[in-house]
């Protein structure tokens, strides 16, 4: 037996050969790999920093160096790519699994696999033999058996399938099937803000830049930092998330960029025409076509045998029967495009403004505002997507169901990079966003004018209350400081008045006469006298946050509606009656109902929806709110005008471990509640100067 060896490290090396070997034997024309030749320079947060001389190493010790951190994570976005959630979730991943063979990402992948640059391919190589050696390395830590091993095509599969999510798929397909799926947890686009200023808007004269993601806090779309740099150009730090083979926003010697969400027409969803006379098909001018008809194998932890379940696609896209029999069809762009990837990696090497926009021409990437400044003091702001040529005739509705049964309905052609919303160097020297309409971003004078925009892309038109607190801010000032641009940031109000752009309308809330309930005057007054700061000492802020979570049920789905008076007046029973049964008291602030939870402990969290340093939060406890989102990665970037490596500042929610015996568990913690950030750089030399730790993956 290998341990009756005496040499104990040439057991390790020899262990360690073979891991790598059969790694590499699982992909034809595999880079090398020199682990000895890979370092990874923990910074005193425990952020990885990771050299090495070549873009697929540096992508293998970033595997290495994640899968320490949230192993378990990453193998649930692999098990994703293999359809296979449910053999470790149980019937909960179940709904994972089948979306993810409805959307049948896999043959889109499978198509195009010719067509990707062979440099992409080989660092997804490298980012695969590494996740593949450290679960070598731990086999305690793996999952279960259906893992390991993984095909280039299952990782990408499962990128796509990530990026169609975020595209509404979550959306669309409950309400197709009446909610007998639910919402898919963890894949979600939750919001962020950016902002890039120029020299003409800034004190300083430095171009600056703000990041910051409004993601959720912990799970499959949380960011992590990383910092990644080969010799072969690549030099970018920034949040990417867990199974993510390199950064998705973040700074490079040259440039920086930011992602928000948006909000243009990413899905279109068909009704078929269809009878019990033709069975599995449907009819599309005049003639009946078949249904492509799929079997979907759920492998289910806890159950003996598989579960079958059928999955159609149309030449709309993928199809779906509802509960009353009738079939609905998705058509995405984000379906008919994999390679989301090899574009945010063109993102990652990009030197300058030039090849920045050639990456983005690549149209690869089918959503995410994108927020950019660089060293030679541009700053650009693009509305991205993949979006459609659709038929301009006025009888089709494309932001609602569509009939299925006619051609005229179907898109086959995309918008080049040009015709998209997009502002370079604007004379008010800066841009934003916070998720709002790409023609209110920046000055008046200067935004684009929405009817020069086709209407059937659905681009946002209105203010969020976000982008009108920030717009206040912003237009305050002659000129923006560093200091300005961080208290902006980290601002924790809603303007006067509050805006509801997101389907109801709460103003009446503020006007309910308080002598219309003798219980419920004191609250009524205390809203009412409320400045809208969502600090955790505030009083008035809790009362608001209990009515922003439960005035949508007493809505019932009524969108652009108006709460009537008799409605408020049961919402501050709602407030009172929960107070009352959880505090015995109505003398209660934001921070003791809010908290944000790590492990076992917890603290009182400030901010609220919709405001720029944004709180969303769940039901926890015994009357009590859990943050589960919101305000998550935040990087600052300045570029000094003496061209030197730029000026970075960031901090993330908890800290870089999901362990929570690590110490760097939570160590960003009390960074993150008290709106203060850690120092980071892109220098090498002072980076392995002042490193914790430098090691390889071994």
């Amino acid at each position: 037996m290998l341990l009756k060896l005496n040499s104990m490290r040439y057991l390790f090396f020899f262990s360690f050969l073979l891991c790598i070997l059969s790694s590499n034997a699982q992909y034809s024309n595999a880079p090398i790999i020199r682990t000895e030749q890979i370092n990874i320079a923990r910074d005193s947060f425990g952020v990885p920093h990771i050299f090495a001389p070549t873009d697929p190493e540096v992508a293998y010790g970033l595997a290495w160096a994640h899968a320490e951190d949230d192993f378990a994570t990453m193998q649930m976005l692999i098990l994703t790519g293999k359809g296979k959630v449910a053999t470790h979730l149980g019937k909960k991943g179940a709904p994972i699994d089948f979306v993810f063979g409805l959307l049948n990402t896999k043959a889109t992948v499978l198509a195009q696999m010719n067509e990707f640059d062979p440099k992409f391919i080989q660092l997804l190589k490298g980012y695969l033999l590494g996740l593949e050696a450290y679960a070598k390395a731990h086999p305690d830590q793996v999952l279960n058996k259906h893992v390991f091993p993984i095909s280039i095509e299952e990782y990408l599969a499962s990128a796509a399938f990530s990026v169609a999510i975020f595209c509404g798929v979550d959306k669309a397909l409950p309400k197709i099937l009446n909610g007998t799926i639910p919402k898919l947890e963890g894949f979600t686009g939750e919001g962020s803000n950016a902002f890039a200023i120029n020299a003409k808007k800034s004190t300083s004269n430095e171009t600056m830049l703000v990041i910051n993601a409004h993601q959720p806090i912990e799970g499959a779309t949380a960011f992590y930092e990383a910092h990644l740099q080969s010799e072969e150009g690549w030099n970018i730090l920034g949040g990417l998330f867990p199974g993510g083979p390199m950064i998705f926003h973040g700074v490079t010697p040259n440039l920086a960029w930011a992602h928000t969400v948006n909000f243009q027409d990413k899905l279109d969803l068909y009704q078929l025409e269809t009878d019990k006379a033709h069975p599995h098909q449907y009819k599309v001018d005049g003639e009946w076509l078949n249904l492509e008809v799929r079997k979907i194998k759920l492998q289910i932890k806890g159950i003996p045998f598989p579960i079958y379940k059928k999955a159609y696609t149309s030449i709309y896209g993928p199809t779906a029967q509802s509960p009353s029999g009738a079939f609905f069809s998705m058509r995405l762009p984000s379906l008919m495009d994999a390679g989301a990837l090899q574009q945010w990696y063109a993102m990652n090497k990009a030197t300058n403004y030039t090849e920045f926009k050639a990456a983005l021409t690549q149209n690869h990437l089918p959503m995410f505002n994108i927020m950019y400044a660089d060293k030679r003091d541009t700053i650009f702001y693009i509305s991205n997507g993949k979006m459609p040529y659709r038929n301009a005739d006025t009888s089709y509705h494309w932001s609602s169901t569509l009939p299925g049964n006619t051609k005229a309905t179907l898109w086959n052609s995309f918008k080049p990079l040009s015709d998209l919303p997009q502002y370079t160097n604007p004379t008010s020297g800066y841009l934003f966003n916070t998720n709002h309409s790409p023609f209110l971003a920046t000055t008046t004078a200067e935004n684009l004018n929405p009817a020069k925009f086709d209407k059937n892309d659905g681009y946002e038109t209105y203010h969020n209350n976000r982008s009108q607190r920030a717009k206040e801010l912003l237009e305050a000032l002659d000129k923006v400081s560093y200091e300005d641009l961080k208290r902006i940031k980290f601002d924790r109000t809603l303007p006067s008045p509050i805006l509801f752009p997101y389907g109801f309308n709460g103003d009446s809330l503020f006007l309910v006469d308080e002598s219309a309930s003798q219980q419920l005057a004191p609250l009524i007054k205390t809203l009412k006298s409320w400045n809208h700061e969502t600090n955790a000492d505030s009083k008035g802020a809790i009362i608001y946050n209990l009515a922003y979570y439960k005035v949508p049920e007493i809505m019932q789905g009524r969108k652009n509606d108006k709460l009537s008076i008799q409605e408020a007046i049961q919402v501050y029973q709602y407030v009172y009656d929960f107070l009352m049964k959880h505090y015995g008291s109505i003398d209660v602030s934001l921070g003791d109902v809010q908290r944000l939870v790590r492990g076992d402990q917890n603290w009182p969290q400030a901010g609220m929806p919709d405001v720029l340093a944004a709180v969303m939060s769940e039901p926890w406890g015994e009357g009590k709110r859990r943050m589960n989102s919101g305000d998550a990665y935040i990087n600052f970037v300045r570029f000094p005008k003496d061209g030197s490596l730029p000026l970075i500042e960031s901090v993330n929610t908890f800290g870089a471990s999901m362990h929570p015996e690590s110490k760097h568990f939570a160590d960003q913690r009390a960074l993150y509640q008290n709106q203060q950030v850690k120092k980071m750089t892109l220098d090498k030399n002072m980076i392995l100067k002042n490193a914790e730790a430098i090691y390889h993956p071994q």
